[in-house]
Order: C-alpha cells, then sequence, then structure tokens
C-alpha cells in the first residue's frame, strides 16, 4: 500500500508541478477568463460519457435537413436538463463484418452495441469549475453468430483487431467518475471507473463508433493500455503558450461491467503513462473531426508503464503476456485548410497487440455536409502475441509476422442522428494467418443517437 502511495503522490506532482508553478500562488491577478475558455478539453472523447453527449448534440448539415423524427424526444430532455440540471441520451449501433476468409469457419460477424449516458453537475452547476458525476451504461454481444467482431477480426487472422472496441459483454455499467476543471481552466482530472483508452494518446480518428474500425487507427496497438477500471487522469496546460502535460494512473485489471476499485488499492498491477504535446485548440466551430473536446492540430509523445500481473485462474501463459510491460509512442494530426486533416502516428512496446506501429492518413469533410467524415489509412505493424482470452483454432507460430493494413470509410449522414458508414479493410500478409497472403474485410456501420 506504501508503495502504491509513493507512486501515486509521484505521478501527481509530475502533472501538477508545471501548473501550480503557473497558478498556485495567491498574489498576483486571477486567472484571465477568457484565456480559460479556449483551453481545449483533453479528458472527453466521445467515447466518454460527455464527449458522446456533446457530439451527438451537435447540429450537422446532412442528406435531409428537415426537423428530425425524434424532436419531441430531444425538446422532452432538453426540459428535463432544465428542470433537473441532468443531460443524457443514447445510441444504439449494428456492426456487420465479412471475411474474405477465416480460420475459424465463420465468414462473417454482426454485432450490436447500445450506450446510455447520463451527467449531472454536482456542485458549482453552470459554472466552468462544477464538479461533475458521469456515468455510462452499456451492452455489448453479437448478433446470430459465434463471434462479435472485436473477436471474430483476430480469429479471422488479423493480429489486430478489425472492430476495436466492438465485444461482447452484458448490461452493466461501464464507466462512472467524477471530472472537474480548476485553476481558471488550467488543470482538470477525472476520478473513478473510466475507460482508459478515452486518454492515452487519443486523437482525432479514434472512435470505432464514427471512424476507423481498426485498431491500427485508435489507440496505438503497441501500448498495454487497460480497458475499464478504476483510475484517475490530470491534464494541465502551463503557461501561456501551447503545452500541455497529461497523466494518470490506472489498475490493470479491467473489468467491462464490474467494480475494480478493490484491485486498485490492494494489487500492485497499475498502468501508469504520461503525455507531454503541444496543443493548438481547433479555429472552427465544428472541427473535422466532429469531436470538439479534441484537437485540430496536436502532436505529443506518450510514455507508459504496466506492472507485471499475475495468472488468472483458467488463463493459459500462451494467451496472455504477464511481464511488466513499457513503451513510448508519438501521434501528430494537423489541418490543411478547413476541410482535410492529416495524421501520423507509431510507437514501440511490449505486452501489447504490437512490438512496433506506424500508421498515417487523412480525412476529409466535406464543407456542404457536415455531418459527414472520409477517412483513409494505412498502417504497419509487427505483432505481438494477442493478450485475448478465447482459444485460437490453430497454435500460433513462434514468430508472428508483420502485417500491413488499409482501411478506406464514409460516413454517411442521412439525418442528424442516424448515420451509415460502409468501411473497407483490406490486411496484407494477416499475422495470425502466415499461410494467407491477404484477408479482406467489407462492414457496414449503423448508428443511432437518442
Amino acid at each position: 500500500m506504501m508503495a502504491l502511495a509513493n507512486r501515486a503522490a509521484l505521478l501527481l506532482a509530475l502533472m501538477a508541478a508545471p501548473v501550480f508553478a503557473q497558478v498556485a500562488p495567491t498574489q498576483g491577478p486571477p486567472a484571465d477568463p477568457v484565456a480559460a475558455e479556449v483551453l481545449p478539453d483533453l479528458l472527453n472523447g466521445t467515447l466518454s460519457t460527455e464527449g458522446d453527449l456533446d457530439e451527438d448534440a451537435v447540429p450537422r448539415t446532412t442528406i435531409l435537413n428537415a426537423a428530425p423524427a425524434l424532436s419531441p424526444w430531444f425538446a422532452w430532455k432538453a426540459r428535463i436538463q432544465e428542470r433537473t440540471g441532468i443531460s443524457f441520451g443514447g445510441s444504439y449501433g449494428i456492426l456487420w463484418q465479412n471475411f474474405s476468409n477465416s480460420r475459424f469457419g465463420e465468414e462473417n460477424a454482426l454485432g450490436h452495441k447500445f450506450t446510455f449516458n447520463a451527467s449531472k453537475a454536482l456542485i458549482n452547476e453552470g459554472q466552468a469549475n462544477a464538479l461533475t458525476f458521469d456515468i455510462a451504461v452499456e451492452d455489448r454481444r453479437p448478433l446470430g453468430t459465434d463471434f462479435a467482431p472485436l473477436q471474430a477480426g483476430i480469429l479471422a487472422g488479423s493480429s489486430l483487431p478489425t472492430a476495436a472496441t466492438w465485444g461482447d459483454f452484458n448490461l452493466g455499467v461501464t464507466q462512472a467518475y467524477i471530472r472537474q476543471t480548476v485553476a481558471g481552466g488550467r488543470f482538470q482530472y477525472t476520478i473513478g471507473k473510466i475507460f482508459a483508452p478515452n486518454f492515452v494518446d487519443a486523437y482525432p480518428f479514434f472512435d470505432d463508433n464514427r471512424q476507423f474500425l481498426n485498431l491500427a487507427f485508435s489507440t496505438s496497438p503497441t501500448i498495454a493500455v487497460p480497458l475499464r477500471g478504476f483510475g484517475f487522469v490530470g491534464a494541465a496546460y502551463p503557461g501561456a503558450g501551447n503545452l500541455y502535460v497529461k497523466g494518470g494512473m490506472f489498475t490493470a485489471n479491467s473489468d467491462d461491467t464490474g467494480v475494480t476499485v478493490g484491485d486498485f488499492f490492494s494489487k500492485n498491477e497499475h498502468f501508469y503513462f504520461v503525455e507531454v504535446g503541444q496543443t493548438q485548440f481547433a479555429r472552427r466551430p465544428i472541427p473535422i473531426h466532429a469531436r470538439g473536446p479534441m484537437d485540430a492540430n496536436n502532436f505529443h509523445l506518450t510514455f507508459w508503464y504496466r506492472d507485471a500481473l499475475a495468472f488468472r485462474t483458467g488463463e493459459s501463459p500462451l494467451l496472455r503476456p504477464r511481464d511488466e510491460a513499457y513503451g513510448v509512442a508519438f501521434s501528430v494530426n494537423q489541418m490543411i485548410g478547413t476541410d482535410y486533416m492529416w495524421f501520423l502516428r507509431g510507437g514501440v512496446g511490449t505486452g501489447g497487440f504490437a512490438k512496433a506501429n506506424i500508421t498515417g492518413g487523412f480525412g476529409y469533410r466535406p464543407p456542404a455536409r457536415t455531418a459527414d467524415v472520409f477517412g483513409i489509412g494505412i498502417g504497419w505493424s509487427d505483432p505481438e502475441i494477442p493478450d485475448i482470452t478465447i482459444p485460437l483454432p490453430i497454435p500460433l507460430p513462434t514468430n508472428l509476422p508483420s502485417q500491413t493494413v488499409a482501411e478506406v470509410f464514409y460516413r454517411l449522414a442521412l439525418t442528424s442522428n442516424f448515420a451509415l458508414t460502409p468501411d473497407f479493410q483490406f490486411i496484407l500478409n494477416p499475422s495470425l494467418d502466415p499461410a494467407c497472403g491477404s484477408l479482406a474485410v467489407l462492414s457496414l456501420r449503423a448508428r443511432l443517437a437518442f
């Protein structure tokens, strides 16, 4: 317990030192409220509760510009929020993937994703320093097929999931945390059960509900990041420039719908990260990435470490690498004009899905159709043994060959609340099926926000 406390104190000190060197003294002028307004919120990506609520509430140009069929529902939600301060909403998505060949004998995977989000300011409601509680309830599972798309892509031969978060778990609470912005907007923190990939090496195209599907284009596959569990994150904006520092500590023992706060305090099995970067807040009211909390122009380095993990009963050492893991990743994304964005990302590490990876691509938002997004990317990875708990049909080779993946998608918004996304992935030399020269994955995603 003492070692855990010392590590947590050290991480908080590293994150807070540059901030409090600027804003902690009580003497001097107060923080500039205008400057605080333009600081981006680095702790709310669209896979977070507040990020989803904000993203789905932004009006955009679609094929059908008439009043949406759900207008009475949204008007009722607005009245509830005005009376109680509680904002809520949800979404329902279906993803179909077809594999050109598969080692598990089933070439189709169909999965669904139900999400309900709610948010409520506990104190200082309506103010910049409001202390807010967020909660997400989700259900994900296959529909009529043996495996959900996340597992099916690996079993088809790809060393990286072909649908990063379209997994399999029953209805339950997946996120529940408090968050606050303090010090005139220069420090933000989140504590509770959170989805760690929201915070670790995030960038504008990592949301597979709306954008790329393959893990190569979300959080770096070299990072052995946990998923849903107890932890804390802080982000600081020191000085008057564009520098930011972000860091966090999570339990390494994920549980999609369970409680992991006990693991955080009782087990010396944690994941740590520190990210340093440069941010330029989007100059457009609706950035190309459709995710206001993130940056249109960003560069960062992410340093991370995970403790060694004890084996659990029934787990195979072949499928779950348990040594300590560590690595570094980088990411840069920049706007070209007002409608294009390019990105370049990479990393090296141990214990994740890949020992090394490099990806790049660009996105385009038609100026006349601001709800649509086109994206194309290509990535290379040198794989690790995948961190999965389902058996593989045949034994894996000792040395997995590297693989290359290309992905293209177009998110077509039919209404302001319903979008269809055709997506195509081509995987050259799929690592988990060395006998197969290539794997093609055709996908269709439908998502309704309510």
